[in-house]
């Protein structure tokens, strides 16, 4: 009987031993899937560089930036580039509508209950700058996880909503929803009006 011999190449050796080296490992199951970091800017504040002839002021965030919307007048956002999210503001004149405008504003807010996990309402006092308001602060994936109005109860009344420029993932956007929570905390309570 005849021996046969069978010459093995040291590259296919070592291409079969890297595979199995690579193919044995601990952990056997995908990574999972993660947030990206989220940089929040710094609280720095100025007072916003609002039209002179709004009969409104307010101290935002040295890092955003003011927008004035032309779709009505005072309108307007401030913008956070970094975060990619604005509040939107929208101004009317209070006439004999105050009813009316309270409405609409507590009606948009609980119009979000759709994909909201709940509602919370925070009363807003200031008797000495005759500002008084309500923040509204949705749970869950909403469009918008933060809305405030506020009026003088005479003349005035601001609708603020803080968008984001990204899918409403409520776990994604926990950091950046709590830094603009604040954000709009410190709005209210440094708004005044200018037509007094």
């Amino acid at each position: 009987m005849k021996k046969i011999q069978m010459k093995i190449n040291p590259w296919v050796l070592g291409v079969l031993g890297g595979l199995m080296l690579t193919a044995c490992g601990e952990n056997e199951s995908p990574r999972p899937y993660g947030y990206p970091r989220i940089d929040l800017p710094a609280k720095e504040y100025k007072v916003a560089e609002v039209d002179p002839g709004c009969p409104y002021s307010f101290e935002m965030n040295k890092h955003a930036v003011w927008e004035m919307d032309m779709r009505g007048e005072c309108w307007g956002n401030v913008v956070y580039p970094s975060l990619r999210a604005k509040v939107q503001l929208t101004y009317k004149p209070v006439k004999d509508n105050l009813q009316d405008l309270l409405e609409e504003a507590h009606g948009l807010a609980y119009n979000h209950t759709v994909k909201a996990d709940g509602i919370q309402e925070q009363l807003y006092e200031n008797r000495d700058q005759k500002v008084y308001g309500l923040m509204y602060s949705l749970r869950g994936d909403a469009a918008t996880a933060t809305q405030f109005f506020l009026t003088d109860s005479t003349d005035n009344f601001l609708r603020g909503v803080v968008y984001f420029y990204a899918s409403p993932n409520a776990d994604s956007l926990r950091p950046a929803n709590a830094f603009m929570a604040d954000e709009v905390m410190r709005m209210i309570e440094t708004t005044t009006w200018n037509n007094k």
